[in-house]
């Protein structure tokens, strides 16, 4: 998109524990729905705090630790609509354990034309993301478990789910 819509961005691949950049760099940075899936999310945090400036923000989005957990199972009522979620082993460790998944909005075509994804599967508890978070330096500001309205619902009836319990947590921290 940069070579044909130049707008003076660089893009770099790297590890999230190893930044290719210098000491506070950055104003801010931010992780989209990754940090769950790799092994030491405590370095990514440290490299984050790392390349901030001092009173830069990390704002980040990760798998709801408490209802993403080794057993899930959906409980629903008559009519298909979910009115709980049944979790549990939120304490076993994984340890990188492959899992194989497919988006469920993905249309149907689309689902068995494409292989599925292989993911290793780190689930670490609320009490240990937020010592991660403090333990690399940060200050919590806002946390926030986001949910679909009942409009969004109406458009996409598959999220149903996410109204009873929350499938992502944001946390944005700053750099003291």
């Amino acid at each position: 998109m940069e070579s044909q819509n130049p707008a003076g961005i660089e893009y770099f691949a790297a590890s999230a524990t190893d930044l290719p950049f210098e000491d506070a760099t950055f104003d801010f940075a931010t992780s989209f729905m990754c940090l769950m899936d790799i092994p030491d999310p405590e370095q990514a945090l440290r490299e984050a705090y790392r390349v901030l400036k001092p009173n830069g923000f990390f704002q980040f989005s990760i798998s709801h630790p408490c209802f993403n957990t080794p057993h899930r199972k959906n409980l629903r009522n008559f009519y298909g609509k979910t009115y709980a979620i049944e979790v549990s082993d939120y304490f076993e460790n994984l340890n990188g354990r492959i899992e194989e998944w497919i988006f469920g909005a993905a249309p149907l075509h689309l689902k068995y034309r494409f292989p599925k994804f292989k993911i290793p599967v780190f689930n670490w508890t609320l009490t240990q993301w937020f010592r991660f978070i403090q333990d690399a330096g940060f200050v919590i500001e806002q946390i926030n478990e986001p949910y679909p309205d009942d409009e969004m619902i109406k458009k996409q009836p598959y999220l149903q789910d996410a109204q009873v319990v929350a499938y992502f947590l944001h946390i944005r921290c700053r750099k003291q």
